[in-house]
């Protein structure tokens, strides 16, 4: 890709390629051509990305392995329309997956750099049957979807855009004082290696870095480092499967009684490192220990068998809503929390999730403007943590684990981990009236196994930063200058109703995280799904903004 733009001066640059600013760009496309724009010159698009792949971000792209896997099945990860499209991809690919799994011969094609063989020999009927839907798909195949669907748009809006794509790291972001944006790259020594002006910027950066590790050691020069300490602060830098060979090394130099795994946190993460290391902890014999604050998490247990959703305080909390009183935010927290304690003892929790968050989401029409705020800033967020979903392949490793003793999960919350010698001790609280999760004889946990011995690699699943807490260099300059303001619930920007977060700047992604207006309130922007319908607004929005910029830059004497 290119390191410099044709052009200094642009009508948009998007600012990141994941899928937000993917989704972004194409539903910005999609707008300038419906409205078939009157000017005699394309409009300029510049696509920023500080990865060496665009159209991807972390979850899609190289940074993900090829045991990576959707969080949700097909059926909930995109809507309708485009799930369809994704799905006639899929088929056009189906038969060399299929001859792929037959005769073991690696295809000639991307498909190999995109997902395990392993992956089509677990699923292999399902895929025969083109039962899409259902599966947990390997997540690279949808970010080299993505960059197909860019390369036809691009190819089909020829004359009407043009596009570049520019491998840079913006960390400032500054006003022109008129509506547009200056955009740059500042190096240590107070250079610019990249600079650009924009009337109109798409901020889609995705989620700020993930938390870090409190760990009693001396300096930590580079990530390499980290790795042969045995510590993984981010699992995917510089990606997951070079996160995995390093601990691999790591692991074979130690007797296999040392060869032990500390995994922090139970997010999506989490479960990404417990299908990434399932063949390294086969092929090493390590075990693998769980640290969350409650052991095994509640939703990290596969349907049962005929379970259904019971949510009766919630029906009630709705039929006064529907009589006429107010619904508040706090009301509704308090609900969710005793209908999932509920499902927890009534062992029908993931059918209770599923229809809580379904009830979640069309709650909001009975709330006032106050408590809609009090839902994309507060109570919103709490009721997310308390309904995340897991499934897939991920739960089959951790229960097959579970029961043969490879896997132990343990209740707590770290605090601090401590180097001696060749090993990492961890140091964890107890939580005082943690309630357990579901139990049941495969959620084995033991706190006092956690303490007594050394973990050879301890691995961070714990999630990602605040806002407000963030060291993302990029993030501290808008904020530190002024240019933008954290939202109220510190986990995005503050936006107006045009998801601006200042004059010319658009934000698409999980930074829209505490923001509302009229009935709509968003808390948590991290699905795909999320993210597309939120894009036709935002580009509708930035089309507009620019458009007029434009025009008024027409009549504007040369300088």
């Amino acid at each position: 890709m290119m390191r410099n733009p044709s052009t200094h001066d642009v009508d948009i640059a998007v600012l990141g390629s994941g899928a937000s600013g993917t989704h972004g760009l194409l539903r910005t496309i999609s707008e300038l051509r419906d409205r078939r724009t009157p000017f005699d010159d394309p409009i300029r698009i510049t696509v920023i990305d500080r990865d060496e792949q665009f159209h991807s971000g972390i979850p899609y792209g190289h940074r993900s392995g090829r045991s990576s896997l959707l969080i949700s099945a097909l059926e909930s990860f995109l809507p309708d329309r485009e799930r369809s499209d994704f799905i006639s991809w899929l088929e056009a690919r189906r038969q060399e997956m299929l001859d792929w799994a037959r005769d073991d011969r690696t295809p000639d094609s991307s498909l190999a750099t995109l997902m395990e063989r392993d992956w089509i020999l677990r699923h292999e009927d399902a895929v025969r049957a083109g039962g899409w839907d259902d599966l947990y798909l390997p997540r690279r195949l949808y970010g080299q979807y993505l960059s197909e669907l860019v390369e036809r748009t691009l190819e089909d809006a020829r004359g009407l855009v043009e596009v570049d794509f520019v491998h840079a790291d913006v960390n400032e972001v500054t006003s022109d004082g008129s509506g547009g944006v200056h955009l740059r790259e500042r190096d240590g020594e107070g250079g610019i290696p990249f600079e650009l002006h924009a009337h109109s910027v798409l901020l889609a950066i995705g989620s700020p870095p993930v938390r870090t590790l409190d760990v009693s050691a001396a300096e930590r020069p580079s990530t390499d480092d980290l790795l042969d300490m045995g510590l993984v602060a981010d699992i995917h830098t510089p990606d997951i499967e070079h996160v995995i060979e390093r601990i691999r090394g790591r692991l074979e130099k130690l007797p296999v009684e040392k060869r032990r795994i500390l995994l922090i946190g139970g997010n999506a993460d989490a479960l990404e490192f417990l299908l990434a290391s399932h063949r390294l902890r086969q092929d090493t014999g390590a075990r693998l220990f769980i640290l969350s604050s409650r052991g095994r998490p509640h939703y990290w247990h596969h349907d049962r068998p005929g379970e259904r959703a019971s949510t009766p305080i919630l029906d009630r909390l709705f039929a006064t809503a529907e009589a006429g009183t107010p619904l508040r935010a706090r009301d509704l927290h308090e609900v969710v929390r005793a209908e999932l304690s509920a499902a927890m003892t009534q062992r029908n929790v993931n059918s209770t999730i599923a229809a809580l968050i379904t009830a979640v989401g069309s709650s909001l029409r009975y709330m006032d403007d106050f408590e809609l705020y009090s839902m994309a800033t507060d109570h919103g967020v709490a009721i997310s943590d308390l309904l995340r979903r897991a499934g897939g392949d991920s739960l089959d490793f951790l229960t097959d684990g579970i029961n043969d003793g490879s896997i132990t999960c343990i209740p707590g919350r770290f605090r601090e981990a401590e180097v001696r010698e060749d090993m990492l001790f961890a140091g964890v609280d107890q939580l005082p009236g943690a309630a357990p999760g579901p139990s049941d004889e495969t959620s084995p946990t033991n706190a006092q196994d956690s303490q007594d011995h050394g973990y050879a690699v301890i691995v961070n699943g714990t999630g990602f930063e605040r806002v407000t807490d963030t060291r993302s260099p990029l993030l501290r300059q808008m904020l530190g200058s002024g240019t933008v303001r954290a939202s109220a619930s510190r986990t995005g920007l503050s936006l107006d109703e045009k998801f601006q977060a200042a004059p010319g700047v658009f934000v698409l992604g999980p930074l829209i995280a505490g923001h509302h207006h009229g009935k709509s309130a968003y808390w948590h922007i991290e699905s795909v799904a999320r993210i597309i319908q939120l894009a036709g607004a935002v580009a509708d929005s930035l089309v507009t903004e620019t458009l007029v910029k434009r025009s008024m830059s027409a009549y504007l004497p040369a300088s």
